[in-house]
């Protein structure tokens, strides 16, 4: 038989997941019924208008530590600073140091995830450079 310790943590996730999901099923439902008011009221004033036409807005999450365009910014001085190319997470580490965020490996990765995408968008536009050196981490150095 499985220790009961375990057993009874994973019961408590389970529940846990559960009321998420309920959560998120009574939200879902709201939303519903708020988007079927706003259908009748668009319809009531403009008929002809086709619904189905509509595209719905893409939903954003913003990242709480970084301001608009703050990212590549810091990415580029942090690695003129080093006069080096930098692996994501070196460049990571720094700008947490920088900005004092907190130490924590959470915050570590979702930095360097915040990171990587900035890094991705900056190649494509020639800004940086990506370096492969087989099988390690790629390095970022200023084009």
């Amino acid at each position: 038989m499985a220790e009961s310790h375990v057993v009874t943590g994973l019961v408590a996730k389970r529940a846990e997941l559960a009321g998420l999901v309920d959560h998120h099923k009574k939200q879902l439902a709201r939303l519903g019924t708020d988007l079927s008011h706003l259908d009748a009221a668009i319809k009531l004033f403009a008929p002809e208008i086709d619904l189905g036409t509509l595209r719905p807005k893409r939903h954003r999450i913003r990242n709480i530590h970084f301001l608009s365009g703050e990212r590549p910014r810091r990415i580029l001085d942090e690695l003129r600073q080093a006069g080096a190319p930098l692996t994501a997470r070196q460049l990571a580490e720094r700008i947490i140091a920088v900005k004092g965020l907190p130490d924590t490996p959470a915050a570590l990765a979702d930095t360097q995830k915040t990171l990587i995408g900035a890094l991705g968008k900056l190649a494509e536009r020639g800004v940086v450079n990506r370096i492969d050196d087989q099988g390690t981490a790629y390095r970022w150095a200023i084009a």
